[in-house]
């Protein structure tokens, strides 16, 4: 009888190590290094033949990216992918999927770009933005990966490969096995680079002059809107005699653009969000809101409005105060008495058509150098600000937000009626 037992416990023993050794032997596959790019490259160019080697120019987030091709600049949105929003929306995992992305563009020898049907790509209705496959290749590499399928495979984004669409199979395996495995946005656990909290409450001085310590934190504080430019809400408020400001961006919520949003010029607001770096400016986002969701004590990860009807008004500045700007950042100023020596239009489609920003250089009375950025101003419908408006004219004021652009600070001004000319 005992010869019996210990039989059964002997084979039930074999059993589970069998098992054990099985499942450690399960290594997840490496559907990218199966995965071959057998299209010709060499000599083509991507907006011409759907296929060709581009320059990295600048990194977005987990999925989108510019490049340089032929010389000219393109927006790309990865075919396939659609990782969590690490930019004007801030999700769990966003972060991650953004530094997994910008290592890979960051460090590859060579890039190609292949459009999403594997013909020449037509752009959406921006007129520059591409959906495409990203193959990219290391040094000492003699194999491009393609870095859709990676994401997918190393679980920074879901499937979301179209029913016919290029590689549709091994895109479908792969999202499979990052499930099964449970990677990153399959996961369980927490993201470590996401604020999951309520936020820590600051004054915008303390986030203004010290933002590296608040990066990819939620924080809450109080501030008056200022101005409001298309997706760009600036905030600012008085601490120890002196306003400091910040720019909230208020892009992918449409609550935060509608009729009932909390962020119009003179409320104090409640903001709840992110600080993040952004084009080397900072911002906070991620806000939400919700009419509905007015107690601050039981929502505190909600914008709220706090009361409404405030006069904002400019605070006078000097041109060095302006060229030495880092602390009156994003808050509302006012200069006077400006000759305009240059104008600047960085947008071909300019005329009686259309409106471009421009960067106008000026000098002060006192022969100090300033530059002003408009946005693309209208002075009445259909009849745009353009260059001749500014050319060799003085003018008496303008008000706007100091912002900055390739390091040098510049005043915003995003409306008409905040230039006087003389």
């Amino acid at each position: 009888m005992f010869k019996k037992i210990g039989f059964i416990f002997v084979v039930l023993g074999l059993l589970v190590s069998t098992l054990f050794l099985s499942s450690c032997n399960n290594d997840p596959k490496d559907f990218v290094a199966d995965l071959k790019l057998t299209k010709e490259y060499a000599g083509k160019e991507f907006l011409a033949d759907g296929i060709g080697e581009v320059e990295l120019y600048r990194n977005i987030d987990g999925d989108t990216a510019y490049f340089l091709t032929n010389g000219e600049e393109i927006k790309v949105r990865f075919v396939s992918v659609d990782t969590p929003e690490s930019t004007g929306k801030i999700e769990p995992w966003g972060k991650a999927a953004s530094d997994f992305t910008k290592d890979k563009l960051s460090n590859a020898e060579t890039i190609v770009l292949e459009s999403s049907t594997g013909t020449k790509p037509d752009a959406d209705s921006t007129g520059t933005r591409y959906l495409a496959f990203i193959w990219y290749k290391n040094a000492g590499s003699s194999d491009f990966r393609n870095l859709n399928l990676e994401l997918i495979q190393e679980g920074y984004s879901r499937n979301k490969a179209e029913s016919g669409a290029l590689y549709q199979d091994i895109f479908v395996e792969a999202g499979t096995q990052a499930m099964e495995f449970k990677l990153h946005v399959w996961s369980s656990e927490n993201d470590p680079d996401y604020d999951y909290s309520d936020g820590v409450k600051v004054n915008l001085k303390e986030v203004r002059l010290d933002p590296e310590k608040y990066l990819n934190k939620r924080v809450t504080f109080e501030a008056y809107v200022s101005k409001i430019y298309s997706s760009y809400c600036y905030m600012q408020n008085e601490v120890d005699g002196k306003q400091y400001g910040m720019v909230v961006y208020l892009g992918y919520d449409s609550n935060l653009t509608g009729g009932l949003t909390p962020f119009k010029v003179g409320n104090l607001v409640k903001v709840s969000g992110f600080v993040q770096q952004f084009n080397d400016n900072w911002q906070v986002a991620g806000c939400s809101f919700n009419a509905f969701y007015t107690d601050p004590e039981k929502y505190p990860q909600f914008c709220q409005l706090i009361s409404s009807n405030h006069t904002i008004s400019p605070t006078e500045i000097s041109a060095d105060e302006l060229n030495n700007g880092n602390e009156i950042m994003n808050t509302l100023v006012q200069l006077n008495n400006l000759k305009v020596t240059d104008t600047y239009v960085s947008d071909d489609l300019v005329g009686d058509v259309v409106a471009s920003e421009m960067t106008i250089t000026c000098k002060t009375s006192d022969g100090k150098e300033v530059q002003l950025r408009t946005g693309a101003l209208y002075k009445a419908a259909m009849t745009p600000v353009t260059e001749a408006d500014f050319k060799n004219r003085t003018l008496e004021s303008v008000i706007g937000i100091v912002d900055k652009y390739n390091d040098t600070y510049q005043v915003r001004i995003v409306s008409y009626n905040d230039i006087m000319f003389k």
